[in-house]
């Protein structure tokens, strides 16, 4: 009879974790361990990089670099296998036993990553000098005063009539001298 599956949390080398994952599903399947080993899930968000044309590019960035969560039902050989799969260095422990990740602290990383679903990256800073490369104040150069890289956005101030106005653009639509 087994048990009710649970969610474990497994420590492997920094930056493998897709590997991982996929290691595990490839030895679920050749050892017969589809009641055992259920689920994989590597916390990750969506990353949008501006590049030097304007152009976005979405990548993946891990929440937690070097760990993946695992559904299983622990026994001597599901515990196994997945110990000695490549990259694993071991499980979270208390003592000699693996600890399960309660469902409150589950539900609670799932929600970060909810939260975080698309954040922009970028190389800018306050009160560096850009230029306008699109839209209707293409060529004007200003100031950043604010960056929000949750949304994309910088306010610029331009000179416009004599006048500093600020200005909400994307980040593809400015070039930093």
């Amino acid at each position: 009879m087994l048990n009710q599956p649970e969610w474990y949390v497994i420590q492997v080398v920094s930056w493998t974790e897709e590997n991982v994952k996929s290691s595990l599903f490839q030895r679920r399947e050749s050892f017969g361990l589809e009641k055992y080993l259920l689920d994989v899930f590597v916390p990750t968000h969506d990353v949008v990089s501006v590049r030097a044309g304007g152009a976005k590019v979405k990548k993946k960035k891990n929440l937690l670099p070097g760990y993946i969560l695992v559904q299983m039902n622990v026994t001597n050989e599901s515990w196994y296998i997945v110990r000695n799969t490549p990259n694993v260095t071991g499980f979270l422990w208390a003592g000699n036993i693996p600890v399960p990740v309660s469902g409150k602290e589950l539900e609670q990383l799932k929600w970060k990553i909810a939260e975080q679903s698309e954040t922009f990256e970028t190389k800018y800073k306050v009160w560096d000098t850009a230029i306008v490369i699109k839209g209707p104040f293409e060529w004007n150069e200003g100031t950043i005063n604010e960056i929000n890289e949750k949304k994309g956005i910088v306010k610029l101030n331009i000179n416009l009539l004599g006048r500093d106005t600020p200005i909400e653009l994307e980040f593809a639509d400015i070039k930093v001298k």
